[in-house]
C-alpha cells in the first residue's frame, strides 16, 4: 500500500486543509493518508481549539484515512522537536512521501537551505550563540548567520528568496521536516492564502486557522461557514461545543507561575535568559493571556517562546525531566477502514518480524497497552493524559469532557 503522511493541527480544520489533504493524494497517487495530529496543546504554545478526539474526526471526514498524535512533550518543543517526532512518527508507519504546507511552495529553494543547514551547522551555530548573547531572537539570529554564510556564494535573487524561506512559519518547519526525514520524500504543497490574523483583508485564497479562530472567538460561527472557511461538519462542532482558547488557562496559568520560583520556571525547555523573572513580575500585572504574553515579548524573546513556555510549566514539562530525543509510541486517534487496513499491515510486520516493519509501538487502548512502555516513553504518555486532565479542566461548561483511560479511537 503507497502511504503519504501529513503533520498538521487542524486548529480547527478548515478548507485549506482540505485542499492540502486533495492535493497531497493528487500529486502522490497514494492509497491512503495518514496524519500526525497535535494533541489538545499545539505547537504555537496554546491549548486547541477543541480536542483531539473531535480533530481527529474532523480529519478522517476531510480525507484522512488515519489519524496519530504526536505527543505533547514534542508539539510543546521547538519546531525542530515538533518536526522531528511528526517525521519519525510516520517513517514508521511506512509512508514513502510526507507532505506540507509552504507560503513559497518551492521545494528547490526549500531543499538548499536545508542541504546549507546542515552542512554549516556548527559555523551557523555558533554564530546564533554570539547574537542571542547580544539580544537577538532565535530566528532572527539564525536569518543573520545563514546570510553571513552564504553572502558572495550565491546570487542577490537567490539569497532573498532562501532568507524568506527562514521567515515564513511554515517553510521553516518544512525546513524541520525534510532535515528530519530519512526514508520519505518530501511534497509541497503551495499555500494558499495567509498565515497570520494581521486584521487586514485576506489575500486571494484559504482564510487561515488563526484568523478562522479569531472569528468564531468574536461569535462569527455562522460567517465562517458563509465564507466557506470550514466545512458544515465543523462549524456544527462549534455549535455544541464551546471553544477553548489561552484565557480558559489563564487563572491555573497564575497559580502556576506564582507557585514556582524564576529558577524553576528557567528549567522548562523554553525558559532561561531571565524569563522566570520576567514572568513572575508581569503576572501582577496582566488580566488576560494576551497580556501576560505582550508583557514579556521583546525583539529577543518571540511570542511563541514564551507561550510554550507558559503551557511547559502548566503541565510541569522540565528539561530535566524528559527525553526529546524521540517519541516512544503512536498512540492511534482515528481511523476508516482503509486506515485499518493500514494498522492491520504494521501489525502483520510487525509479527512477521519483518526488517522495515515498524519500530514503535502502535497504542489504540492505553489500559491495556501502557503496561508494555518504559522509561521515556511511559513518561510520554503520562504527559499525555495529564495534558488530558488540565484541558478537560480548562475547557469550558458544556463540553464533552473526556477520561483518557476511557476513549478509543474514533472510527468513520
Amino acid at each position: 500500500m503507497k502511504i503519504a503522511g501529513i503533520t498538521a493541527e487542524y486548529n480547527p480544520l478548515h478548507s485549506g486543509h482540505i485542499y492540502h489533504m486533495e492535493e497531497t493524494r493528487r500529486q502522490t497517487g497514494c492509497d491512503a493518508i495518514v496524519v500526525a495530529m497535535s494533541g489538545d496543546f499545539v505547537q504555537r504554545g496554546e491549548p486547541a481549539i477543541l480536542d483531539k478526539w473531535l480533530r481527529a474526526e474532523h480529519a478522517l471526514r476531510a480525507g484522512a484515512d488515519l489519524v496519530v498524535e504526536i505527543p505533547t512533550l514534542f508539539c510543546l518543543g521547538n519546531a525542530s522537536q515538533y518536526a522531528g517526532a511528526g517525521v519519525r512518527i510516520l517513517e514508521s508507519l511506512g509512508c514513502e512521501h510526507i507532505s506540507f504546507g509552504s507560503e513559497s511552495g518551492d521545494i528547490s529553494t526549500i531543499s538548499d537551505v536545508a542541504a546549507v543547514l546542515e552542512a554549516e551547522r556548527e559555523a551557523i551555530e555558533s554564530r546564533i550563540s554570539a547574537m542571542i548573547k547580544e539580544g537577538k531572537s532565535y530566528p532572527a539570529a539564525r536569518a543573520d548567520a545563514y546570510k553571513d554564510i552564504r553572502s558572495g556564494k550565491v546570487s542577490a535573487d537567490k539569497l532573498e528568496k532562501e532568507l524568506s524561506v527562514l521567515s515564513d512559519p511554515n517553510d521553516i518547519l518544512a525546513l524541520e521536516y525534510i532535515l528530519n526525514m530519512e526514508k520519505a520524500t518530501p511534497i509541497v504543497v503551495k499555500r494558499e492564502g495567509s498565515y497570520h490574523d494581521t486584521g487586514a483583508a485576506e489575500p486571494a485564497g484559504f482564510t487561515s486557522a488563526e484568523r478562522v479562530r479569531s472569528m468564531i472567538k468574536a461569535g462569527g460561527i455562522e460567517e465562517i461557514v458563509a465564507d466557506n472557511n470550514v466545512p458544515r461538519y465543523v462549524a456544527d462542532t462549534f455549535r455544541a461545543t464551546p471553544p477553548v482558547f489561552p484565557d480558559n488557562c489563564f487563572d491555573l496559568l497564575k497559580y502556576a507561575i506564582l507557585s514556582e520560583s524564576a529558577e524553576a520556571i528557567d528549567e522548562c525547555p523554553s525558559g532561561g535568559e531571565g524569563l522566570g523573572n520576567l514572568l513572575k513580575t508581569a503576572v501582577s500585572e496582566a488580566v488576560d493571556y494576551n497580556g501576560l504574553i505582550m508583557r514579556v515579548k521583546s525583539k529577543r524573546y518571540t511570542y511563541t517562546r514564551i507561550s510554550r513556555l507558559c503551557m511547559q510549566l502548566l503541565l510541569r514539562i522540565n528539561r530535566n525531566g524528559f527525553d526529546f530525543s524521540e517519541p516512544g509510541y503512536i498512540r492511534v486517534l482515528g481511523h476508516n477502514e482503509k486506515g485499518r487496513e493500514v494498522l492491520a499491515a504494521i501489525r502483520k510486520a510487525s509479527k512477521d518480524e519483518v526488517a522495515d516493519a515498524c519500530a514503535l509501538p502502535v497504542i489504540t487502548n492505553i489500559n491495556k497497552e501502557m503496561d508494555k512502555l518504559e522509561g521515556s516513553a511511559l513518561d510520554q504518555l503520562r504527559l499525555d493524559i495529564h495534558a488530558s486532565e488540565i484541558y478537560d479542566l480548562i475547557s469550558a461548561e458544556g463540553s464533552e469532557h473526556h477520561v483518557e483511560q476511557r476513549m478509543k479511537p474514533v472510527m468513520i
